[in-house]
């Protein structure tokens, strides 16, 4: 019964095509006929006079389509016609899955796998303008319909029928999807999406499950080379990042396997993240849409938090984390890999503090080296990568500061805060130093600002006894102020302002506690009196205004 069905929509499917055809060549008539009125020739017909209008006659003005024949063209037209090579591919999977019961699997798969032959055959002679009509859609539709009948039988054969091996499935659909690819230079995108989801389908179809990930990593691997050589060559922007999204459905598919399977996964992951994010610049832009090192860090992050790899799963996603920075450099479309890069550090340094994790402070030492010491490279005073090195400085240590505080002592803690406060206002320098401007400048610059006068508080804290914690604390804000007056620095006098304001609310609010009745009426009194003089102030620094200054900003 399917092959009787089967032969019926092929025959409709060619006396479609014939029909579209006749059409076409009646327009062509019709339209010369309209354009040459009075030549003695008007009534050959448009394969006789391949070169069309003779150069140089007026055309008439450009005939407005109507909604119905738009209508008309694409679901009278081209709609049809995809119609028509679906169902020629769904009639050859009914002949492999449903036939005659009298014919042996044997027959019914060798049928199959001739029909798909044919139907490529066939769109290859349709392509040469020789079967029914010229339109290229025809043969596209043929031979989808063909790869997609020949990765049936293999499927069949195999799953079905057992008729044939995994290894021997396998090789066939890998040779079938290079076929599509192949297919995909002459006839377009249609053959290359065929290949593209039945070679990425194939090592769940007849894959062999007990095989582990690296055979399926190595095949996908192949298969990423092809696809991305024909994307390049055709200028297919889409086909590039599907293929990038489909391997990483398999490697995040085995991220939560076995260990081996995990660890191959993410190292292929890792790779993958990096040099899909490296094609030549006239086709980074597709890829780029969907941020490859990002998932790629995503994944490899995974790994850190399963708990079971450690010390290789902490590498796989700091070479991720670390290579987001060149390439922040190289592709602008990556400047947001590296601040993605430090908040995933950030959350995972904040995971594994819960933990007696040996590889912790490495880790957050790493990232305060590699994201906090990109504002040296080149570009790094960019406002995204000022502002990622600037919670570079601060946020590592934070998090462990508060989390693992046993890890060292106060006066270690206090001296590493210093000392990356310093390194906070020698960014600060840095972006004052390279020719920058503009609004996201000085955000950056105020980052950094904040940053260091934040780390100048924690370092007062943990250095000094706790009775003088607050002075330290203003005279860290009042030394801020004083230098952003003498280097006519906005953003070291604004962060000098946020510093005093939250020594005044300590004071006020915290040191105050102890007191009981009129002293602590009054000390609300005075912290109201005082955050109103600190207002002021902010209104002043933020007009451009200082007091008993002549020249205007410098900086």
């Amino acid at each position: 019964m399917s092959f009787v069905l089967l032969l019926g929509l092929i025959a409709l499917f060619g006396a479609h095509v014939r029909t579209l055809g006749r059409v076409k060549r009646l327009e062509q008539r019709i339209d010369l006929l309209v354009r040459r009125p009075d030549s003695g020739r008007s009534e050959a017909l448009p394969e006789d006079e391949p070169s069309g209008v003779e150069a140089g006659e007026p055309e008439g003005p450009p005939v407005r389509e109507t909604a119905a024949g738009l209508f008309e063209r694409f679901v009278g037209g081209r709609l049809l016609i995809w119609i028509g090579g679906i169902a020629i591919a769904v009639a050859g999977m009914f002949l492999v899955r449903h036939s005659i019961d009298l014919v042996t699997p044997e027959a019914r798969m060798i049928a199959a796998a001739l029909l798909g032959i044919a139907l490529i055959g066939a769109g290859e002679y349709a392509r040469a303008g020789r079967l029914l009509a010229d339109d290229p859609r025809i043969g596209q539709a043929l031979v989808g319909a063909g790869v997609v009948t020949l990765y049936a039988a293999a499927y069949g054969s195999h799953l079905l029928f057992g008729l044939i091996g995994s290894g021997t499935a396998a090789a066939l659909m890998l040779l079938i999807t290079v076929a599509a690819l192949a297919l995909s230079l002459r006839h377009g995108a249609p053959a290359a999406a065929m290949g593209l989801v039945g070679g990425f389908s194939t090592p769940m179809l007849v894959g062999d499950a007990d095989a582990g990930a690296l055979p399926v990593l190595f095949y996908i691997a192949l298969l990423d080379v092809a696809i991305f050589a024909i994307a390049w060559r055709r200028k297919w922007i889409w086909l590039a990042p599907a293929a990038v999204l489909l391997s990483f459905a398999w490697t995040g598919y085995f991220t939560l396997e076995r260990v081996e399977d995990a660890l191959a996964a993410g190292m292929f992951a890792a790779l993958l993240g990096v040099t899909a994010s490296l094609p030549r610049s006239e086709e980074r832009r597709s890829v780029s849409l969907v941020q490859p090192a990002i998932i790629a860090l995503l994944q490899t992050s995974v790994l850190v938090v399963r708990g079971d790899l450690d010390l290789p799963a902490w590498l796989l996603f700091g070479a991720v984390a670390a290579a987001t920075v060149p390439l922040a450099m190289l592709r602008p479309e990556q400047r947001f890999a590296p601040p993605a890069a430090l908040l995933l550090a950030l959350l995972l340094i904040a995971i594994k503090a819960e933990g007696p994790d040996p590889i912790l402070p490495w880790a957050a030492a790493a990232a305060t080296l590699v994201f906090g010491g990109a504002a040296l490279l080149p570009r790094g005073e960019r406002p995204v990568s000022a502002l990622t090195a600037a919670a570079a400085l601060a946020g590592p240590l934070l998090i462990l500061r508060l989390l693992r505080p046993e890890l060292l002592s106060h006066t270690a803690w206090g001296l590493t805060a210093l000392g990356l406060a310093l390194a906070a206002f020698g960014l600060l320098r840095i972006l004052r130093a390279r020719p920058a401007s503009g609004h996201a400048t000085q955000v950056a610059a105020f980052g950094a600002a904040l940053t260091g006068a934040l780390l100048l508080g924690f370092a007062g804290y943990d250095l000094t006894a706790r009775d003088f914690v607050s002075g330290s604390w203003l005279a860290a804000a009042i030394g801020l102020l004083f230098a952003g007056m003498r280097l006519h620095d906005k953003a070291l006098r604004l962060a000098g302002l946020v510093a005093l304001t939250v020594t005044t609310l300590k004071v006020f609010l915290i040191d105050a506690d102890e007191l009981e009745g009129v002293l602590r009426i009054l000390s609300f009194l005075a912290l109201g009196g005082a955050l109103i003089g600190i207002g002021k102030l902010y209104s002043k620094v933020l007009s451009g205004e200082r007091k008993g200054a002549a020249a205007p900003e410098q900086r």
